[in-house]
């Protein structure tokens, strides 16, 4: 008997290719459905995989750790598995691949119907309490049971989005069985910021992030920008939040560089500012300035000028116009935290994990994946791929 610890994506994945393999599989699940997470990713829709998958697209202290996993089950293996179950993908923004139903429900569904057709039984509001090595295999505990086991897979998770049903039980059951745990932290996370920003509070813009900690940028990305009033969100914050979630927890001082107008350089953008003063007429500042860009980032930008009329701006006021635009400095001082956050950085040490297997170097029959693991992607479906394909290669290793 392989039990699989966790009805998610890595989890479904797993017990599907064990029992294709001839596997008796029973999947344990503490929540009363399955797949909680897979339903909210993508805004419902399901970012299932993107069309580029690279190394370079995944973190942990030991990224390289993906490589075998991802050879053999790149964006082609994942479209052909489910569209085997029936799935078929569009690609949206930046190669991200979706069902064409638009429903991460359809994910879900045929997930489900693959694991019952095949026998795997899914036990739901079965939470495992501990793990324990036993002769010949594991016992868990299970509804005031023991249940004696031959192999594990423990695909519980991270700690982000705990109204999902997200906790800390892997690393406990981990570390327990003598696995070492990075400490985990929110990643693809909203930031908060020092800066009183709610008078531009729902302004969302295009621009270039960057990251500075101690003053050096260690990140950087482009994308939607959203003000709120703790501070930003938006598709480049989420991409750079990693950095910034890592640098806060060694208590570093972290600071985002916005450049609102990054399609113009500092010259071309006071040029165009410099062209609109000629028909400024009584204009005030902020209202010359809307049209151009959002009439709340205009007062923000604009209330430290002592100008009353953009036609009484000089050169100096033009500068600081321009600057303000493309060096908009905020402090972070935390994240909106694991409630927040998409996914959980850091987690089991994978120098103690098979690369090839996914099975513990330390516990025979012990295996572990998805985002239990120190291993979280970037936007945009590598957190959903990294699940599927770590999931694959447990799945064929737990049949063996």
């Amino acid at each position: 008997m392989i039990a699989v610890i966790g009805a998610g994506a890595s989890g479904l994945v797993a017990a599907i290719i064990a029992a294709r393999a001839g596997a008796k599989v029973s999947v344990y699940e503490k929540n009363s459905k399955v797949g909680r997470k897979i339903l909210a990713t993508g805004n419902g829709r399901c970012n299932i995989t993107n069309e580029d998958i690279k190394t370079s697209n995944f973190h942990g202290q030991n990224p390289s750790f993906v490589n075998h996993s991802l050879n053999h089950f790149n964006t082609l293996t994942c479209k052909k598995f489910f569209e085997e179950l029936g799935i078929v993908m569009i690609e949206g923004q930046k190669g991200r691949l979706y069902p064409k139903s638009a429903q991460s429900s359809s994910v879900v569904d045929v997930l489900v119907y693959e694991c019952e057709r095949l026998g795997v039984e899914i036990n739901l509001d079965s939470e495992v309490t501990s793990i324990a090595q036993s002769e010949g295999g594991f016992s868990l505990h299970v509804k005031e049971k023991n249940l004696h086991v031959r192999k594990v897979l423990i695909a519980t998770g991270g700690l982000a989005m705990p109204t999902l049903g997200s906790c800390e039980s892997g690393y406990v059951f981990a570390k327990k069985l003598g696995h070492t745990i990075v400490n985990p932290y929110a990643s693809l996370v909203q930031l908060v910021c020092s800066e009183d920003v709610k008078s531009i509070s729902g302004v969302k813009c295009e621009g270039d992030v960057e990251v500075l900690v101690d003053g050096k940028v260690c990140a950087n990305a482009y994308g939607d920008i959203l003000f709120t009033n703790y501070g930003v969100s938006g598709s480049a914050i989420l991409d750079v939040s990693r950095v910034a979630s890592q640098a806060l927890q060694r208590k570093a001082d972290v600071k985002l560089k916005l450049d609102l107008a990054s399609e113009y350089t500092k010259e071309q953008l006071k040029n165009i500012l410099e062209r609109r003063k000629k028909s400024a007429f009584e204009k005030s500042v902020s209202f010359w300035l809307e049209g151009f860009i959002n009439s709340k980032l205009a007062n923000f930008i604009t209330k430290s000028l002592h100008v009353r009329f953009a036609k009484e701006l000089n050169n100096k006021d033009l500068s600081k116009i321009v600057f303000g635009l493309k060096n908009f400095i905020l402090s972070v001082e935390d994240t909106k935290g694991f409630k927040s956050a998409e996914v959980t950085a850091g987690g089991v040490r994978v120098e103690e994990i098979n690369p090839t297997t996914l099975e513990s170097n330390l516990i025979q029959n012990l295996y572990f994946s998805g985002e239990v693991l120190d291993i979280d992607g970037d936007c945009g479906g590598y957190n959903l791929h990294w699940a599927w394909a770590s999931g694959y290669m447990a799945g064929k290793s737990l049949a063996k």
